[in-house]
């Protein structure tokens, strides 16, 4: 739905109803219009004109929509002691060097506006307010000892200057100097104390003297009188972390932003178009033309907005809304972001398809590694360790796409050598199997053999005896043949009989079935391993 930010705008159509009344006279100067003959027409475009611009100065607006928005308020000042104390090295390498470190840990764990002070004798701003961390850290490592102009701390200038620039929370990185009094009415004071013990000064010609005695100066925990959180800085973060969680917790400052689409550019451009013909003549063939160019030219007009929108929408999570929003603007730059949308939401394939089809070399580098971490994703190792070395090809700094290349290169090295080993596994498992195989064959055929020689001795026993008994029986027939060939029948149908009970030996073997190990069962349980790369790079800087 269409609406009007300032509606009262259409009062200046008034003026247009008091030009067209019939009763009013009006003459348009003929020099200013080409052709004579179209002069009511001249007329209807300036109308029309007209209108459209009072529309545009009305603020058409759609997509109207209020915003919850989360914003961290809280504000806080640094301090470092720069006095010739801070000099001492009863902490690696020395008191100054220390409290910078220290200073860049609560920069880094901090969200919010920071701003930088120093002082010794005199404080000093070395950075407003300012959320720029990178800065913030520039400008305190170019803080040296060139900055050190006396030997003493004056806390109470430093707080004086840190209320007169409207400071509230004043956090110092100092030893404490030799501070007995301090009035910090109207400002929190934070005191990191910096070393351990009385330690002396390093100068360029030795150690700092005094009346021919070596100057040794500790630190002073009686500062803790006049502070809100005072703590001796120790090596690593426990001691920032505690300073921030106990004395700075996130302000949030909630809002209400209504956001909408503007379209006040495009009855402003008809518009201008319209008082153009009105006051100018343009050919019959050419104004077609003309028209249709305006329109291509009018589409593009609200690039801006919607490449706004689209990145809203990713900063916020928002990936399927952002890639509609960059699928709707033709230039590589946009192709570049929708792709890395199509990333965020892990359609790895849709997006290296994407990548592909960009052709600006500026981005060459980015769309390379990024096709390198779609592959990755895919499993296409060897395409992903292609696309890396290209991408490092045109920019050997870039340490994410080193990382990967040697991470992928590993994962390569392993699934080799898994393979390897799955081979060696499996010849030495069917040599196993082999062995056993001949193993049983050979006893199958020993026991054959055996068996074949007992059948054999057998017989030779039952042909003996048999030899023997007939010629008994023929001796006993010439006594008595009738009794002699009963005896005889009666031992062939034994003989018969015990002939049809004896099994005669198979030469042929019957094959031996081996069952399948379980070897090959544990290597198909082993799980790959899942390659994780870091996330595509950012959408591009570029601005439209």
């Amino acid at each position: 739905m269409v609406e009007f930010l300032y509606p009262y705008s259409f009062f200046l159509l008034v003026f247009l109803i008091m030009f067209f009344r019939k009763d009013m006279k009006y003459n348009i100067n003929p020099k200013l219009i080409a052709n004579k003959y179209s002069t009511k027409l001249k007329k209807i475009f300036l109308a029309i004109g007209y209108i459209l611009l009072v529309i545009s100065l009305a603020r058409p607006v759609t997509d109207k929509k209020e915003i919850n928005t989360h914003m961290n308020i809280k504000k806080v000042a640094l301090a470092l002691d720069i006095s010739r104390s801070m000099l001492a090295s009863d902490v690696y390498p020395n008191r100054l060097t220390f409290a910078k470190n220290k200073m860049k840990q609560f920069i880094d764990k901090f969200n919010g506006d920071i701003a930088i002070m120093a002082f010794s004798d005199t404080a000093f701003l070395v950075s407003p307010y300012t959320t720029d961390k990178n800065t913030l850290k520039y400008l305190l490592n170019n803080i040296d000892t060139s900055y050190i102009t006396s030997t003493g701390t004056d806390f109470q200038n430093l707080i004086d200057t840190a209320k007169n620039l409207g400071y509230k929370d004043l956090v110092v990185f100092s030893d404490g100097g030799d501070v007995k009094k301090l009035d910090t009415q109207g400002i929190n004071l934070y005191v990191l104390l910096i070393g351990n013990k009385p330690s002396p000064i390093k100068t360029k010609n030795g150690f700092l003297m005094n009346n021919g005695k070596m100057v040794l100066v500790g630190i002073n925990k009686n500062i803790a009188n006049f502070t809100k959180f005072t703590k001796i800085a120790i090596t690593g973060d426990s001691d920032i972390n505690s300073l921030i969680s106990q004395n700075f917790q996130k302000e949030v400052n909630n809002k209400k932003i209504v956001v909408y689409k503007e379209l006040f550019i495009y009855p402003l451009a008809l518009g201008l178009i319209f008082l153009f013909m009105a006051f100018y003549s343009l050919p019959k063939k050419i104004l077609p033309l003309f028209l249709l160019f305006t329109i291509q030219a009018k589409a593009g007009m609200l690039d801006w907005y919607t490449l706004n929108q689209a990145k809203e929408a990713y900063n916020h999570g928002n990936y399927k809304q952002s890639y509609q929003l960059y699928s709707k603007i033709d230039n590589d730059e946009a192709k570049y972001n929708e792709a890395n949308s199509l990333y965020k939401m892990k359609k790895y394939k849709e997006a290296l398809k994407l990548y592909s089809e960009i052709k600006d070399k500026k981005l060459k580098e980015k769309t390379l590694y990024n096709e390198g971490n779609c592959l990755a994703k895919i499993g296409e190792i060897n395409e992903a360790i292609k696309k890396y070395e290209e991408a490092l090809k045109i920019n050997p700094n870039d340490k994410d796409a080193k990382y990967n290349l040697e991470l992928l290169k590993k994962h390569k090295k392993k699934k080799q050598n898994n393979n390897q080993n799955k081979k060696k596994n499996s010849k030495n498992n069917n040599k196993q199997k082999d062995n056993k195989n001949n193993k049983k064959k050979n006893n199958n055929s020993n026991s054959n053999k055996k068996q074949q020689k007992q059948n054999k001795s057998k017989e030779k026993k039952q042909n003996k005896d048999s030899k023997k008994q007939q010629k008994n029986n023929h001796n006993k027939q010439k006594t008595n043949p009738k009794k002699l060939n009963q005896k005889v029948d009666k031992q062939n149908k034994l003989k018969k009989f015990k002939n049809k009970n004896i099994k005669k030996p198979n030469n042929q073997t019957k094959p031996i079935q081996i069952k399948p190990t379980n070897n090959n069962q544990i290597f198909n349980k082993i799980k790959s391993q899942t390659l994780m790369v870091p996330l595509s790079k950012g959408e591009s800087k570029n601005e439209w």
